[in-house]
Formats: structure tokens, C-alpha cells, sequence
């Protein structure tokens, strides 16, 4: 490699971009191919489009002010933050028959329910229609012995509270 300085630029020997295509006069250089702020003519005033564009749309005003934009201004020094709480209202669990996982209301722990059955509606009409066919010799009472006529009744294994419960009717 030979360590001759590169050719010359071979455009405008002015510099770049030609100074009368912008409709301004080129800058005196201060230092090798950098110009001087001062050598920059100010903007022209009210209109910052460039010509041939034409006026901004209405609707369109001045820049927005320095600092947080999209935000208002920030709070004064030396006063408290305020904090505001947001209140949701419970949600409302659909009990099922089987047990359930979930965080206790009373001791909020994670916990899954237990469950036990309780004789119910179901229970009681299931009784009554056998007795009125004719199964009134204890036969009636077989629906006091299946779960799957009983409601489901979810406690608490923490803390043995009722939680909820599931009825079959």
C-alpha cells in the first residue's frame, strides 16, 4: 500500500451540496471541510417547512414543551407521593362436585378444598317420589345414601371453614 493521500474529490469544488440549488451562500470553512455554526443562515421565520411544500395543516401548532411528553408537568419537591388503592370485588367461584384449588378467603392461604356431602333439595324429592310408588318400607331412604343426590359442601383443610357450596338442585 502506498501511503500517497487520496484524491481529490472529483464533484463540486465548492463542497457539498451546491450552495445555489439551497438559496444560500456557502460558508467560509474554519477548519478543512467544517463549517462554523455561525456560518448557517437562521431558519426563516413562521414558516419551517422547506419552499414548495406550503403551509402545515391546520389543527398542527407549535412543538409540544421540553420534558415529559404525553405527561403533565412533574409534582413539587417535598410533597408526598399520593397513593392511590384500587378496591376489586371478590370473584364469585362456580363449586362443583370435585375439589378445587384456590386461596382460602378467611386464612389466604393457596390451598385445594375439601369436600363432604350434605343431604339437599335432590335428596329430599328423590325420598318423596319413592314413597308416593310405593317404596315407603325403607326403600325411601336411599337417596340419603348416594352422593351423587347429596350437595358438595368445600371447607377450608387449613382452617376448616365453609367456603362454598355446590347444590345438585
Amino acid at each position: 500500500m502506498s501511503s500517497a493521500p487520496p484524491p481529490p474529490y472529483p464533484g463540486n469544488p465548492e463542497g457539498y451540496p451546491p450552495p445555489e440549488k439551497y438559496g444560500y451562500s456557502a460558508p467560509p470553512p474554519s477548519a478543512p471541510g467544517y463549517p462554523t455554526q455561525a456560518a448557517y443562515p437562521p431558519p426563516p421565520p413562521g414558516n419551517i417547512h422547506p419552499p414548495g411544500y406550503g403551509a402545515a395543516p391546520p389543527g398542527y401548532g407549535p412543538p409540544p414543551p421540553v420534558g415529559h411528553p404525553g405527561y403533565g408537568p412533574p409534582p413539587p419537591m417535598g410533597q408526598p407521593a399520593t397513593t392511590t388503592v384500587i378496591v376489586q370485588p371478590p370473584v364469585v367461584m362456580s363449586f362443583n362436585e370435585t375439589q378445587l384449588p384456590m386461596r382460602c378467603p378467611k386464612c389466604n392461604a393457596d390451598i385445594v378444598t375439601s369436600i363432604h356431602y350434605e343431604s339437599g333439595t335432590l335428596s329430599w324429592i328423590l325420598c318423596l317420589i319413592l314413597c308416593f310408588f310405593g317404596f315407603f318400607m325403607g326403600c325411601c331412604l336411599i337417596p340419603f345414601c348416594i352422593d351423587s343426590t347429596k350437595d358438595v359442601v368445600h371447607t377450608c383443610p387449613n382452617c376448616h371453614q365453609h367456603i362454598g357450596r355446590y347444590n345438585r338442585m
